[in-house]
Formats: structure tokens, C-alpha cells, sequence
């Protein structure tokens, strides 16, 4: 299969990438990450820094962000060393693990303003930084937390943000990965809307081929569902109906670096 420059849309693109993922073509869906979008990247310090304070209230009244991070906090709370997260924002990781002596946390932002809020609430290490150039020595970290935050990224700099998550990784560290599925965003910026900058329309397969091809093996994945009521009884229910009656809405991926 010859790539053309005619893959201008992001979701044309997305759609091929998925394709490729699917047959394990990871050679031509890596050549993809060099197409461009005409999709304008929002996520700018300035950009972050309005959103930090703004989406506090609606991140905390959100069922499935809240059992997102229930999830994470599980799988971390008996873990020993250090960990990163990257992109922490509101700092809602860090509020749940406030009190947990075998962690050291460390945490980078793009927002200042973030950086502000959390040193103002919390005893550990906020650095401004981003994920393409992360400000701490090679294998210095444990667990890696990348929430939310790969679908934020163009396509031609996902690669490199891998490259430095796997710098920074110890050799069988962990890494911990969340990505929006299914959230209508080729019908947001069909109405020239993209309130949250999102540059990426990601699949569970598409996530799967990018952690692969960087070197990590998935050793548990976990689908979410945006039930505005009654979420953790939908939910439940869920498990127990036919497989894609409904589509997931949040995907998060635990990983090892090989």
C-alpha cells in the first residue's frame, strides 16, 4: 500500500491507521505519523492555562474521569519508587495519593498555572515541562502516567514523545496510558468546536500498534463508558451484554518497557 498526500483529513487518516494497526502493518502505520492535518493545534501554555482552573468542576463531577483515576490509584497505591506524571493538571492523581509514603511523585505541565496550584497543595517535585523534551535523567522513573494526554499531540510528534517516555522509564518500569474513544470529535470541529484542543481520534487499535511498535508490552486494558446516571450500575451491566452493543468512551492501557 503506496501513502498518498491526499490523506489530509485527520479522520481519513485515523481511519487508515486503524486498518493497518489491525493487519499489523506497523511499517506503512508508522509512514502515516508524517501526513499532516489541516486540524489547528490549540495546546499552547496560554490555552492550558485557561483550561486548568475552568474544567476543575467538570472533571470532578464526571463519573467516568473519577473512575478513571480510581482505576490508576489501584494499580500505583503499592507500588514502590517514583513516578511520573506527565500532564497533571487539576492534580487529581496527586490529590488521591496525598498521603502515600512509598511513592516519590514528580510531575511536569505545560500550564504554569498548574505548576502554581500544585506547589501551593502538595509536597513533591513540579517541574513546567512537556513530553517531548521531559527535564529528568534516563531510567529515572518507575511508573510513567501519561493521561489524557497523547490525543493532545499532532501525529508527526507522537513517536517522539514515546522516544522520551522511554528514555526516562527504568527497563520494565510501567507505563499507564489513557485516551478518549468515541467522543464525537470529527462532529465538534464539523461545527468548528474543539473545546478541549484534541488533534487525535484514536481506536483501541491504533493505541495498541503505537505502544508496540515503542517497545512496551500491554499486559492489561480496561473500557470505559460515559453513563451520565446510575454509572457504576450501567456499567456493571455492561459486562454482562454482548461485546460492542455499545462503544467504549475512555480505553486505558497498562504496559511494561520491554
Amino acid at each position: 500500500m503506496k501513502l498518498s498526500i491526499k490523506y489530509k483529513d485527520l479522520f481519513e487518516i485515523e481511519k487508515l491507521r486503524d486498518k493497518l494497526a489491525k493487519n499489523k502493518l506497523f511499517k506503512k502505520f508508522v509512514e502515516t505519523y508524517s501526513l499532516k492535518t489541516n486540524v489547528k493545534d490549540l495546546n499552547t501554555k496560554s490555552f492550558w492555562n485557561k483550561l486548568t482552573n475552568k474544567n476543575r468542576e467538570t472533571f470532578t463531577s464526571s463519573p467516568i474521569y473519577q473512575n478513571k483515576i480510581n482505576l490508576v490509584i489501584k494499580r500505583v497505591r503499592k507500588r514502590t519508587g517514583r513516578l511520573l506524571d506527565i500532564g497533571f493538571g487539576n492534580g487529581d492523581v496527586e490529590e488521591k495519593l496525598r498521603n502515600l509514603e512509598n511513592l516519590s511523585l514528580f510531575d511536569i505541565d505545560i500550564s504554569d498555572c498548574a505548576i502554581s496550584n500544585a506547589k501551593r497543595s502538595f509536597r513533591w517535585t513540579f517541574k513546567i515541562g512537556n513530553i517531548f523534551k521531559i527535564p529528568f535523567r534516563q531510567g529515572y522513573f518507575d511508573i510513567v502516567l501519561v493521561l489524557d494526554v497523547l490525543e493532545h499531540l499532532t501525529g508527526n510528534k507522537t513517536f517522539k514523545a514515546y522516544t522520551e517516555i522511554t528514555r526516562v522509564l527504568k527497563k520494565n518500569g510501567e507505563l499507564i496510558i489513557s485516551v478518549p474513544l468515541n467522543e464525537g470529535l470529527e462532529e465538534m470541529l464539523g461545527r468548528g468546536e474543539n473545546p478541549n484542543g484534541h488533534m487525535r481520534d484514536y481506536t483501541p487499535d491504533i493505541i495498541r500498534a503505537e505502544l508496540t511498535i515503542s517497545g512496551f508490552k500491554i499486559f492489561k486494558e480496561t473500557l470505559l463508558y460515559a453513563f451520565k446516571e446510575s454509572y457504576l450500575l450501567k456499567s456493571l451491566v455492561l459486562n454482562f451484554l454482548p461485546f460492542g452493543i455499545r462503544k467504549p468512551n475512555l480505553m486505558i492501557v497498562f504496559a511494561k518497557k520491554k
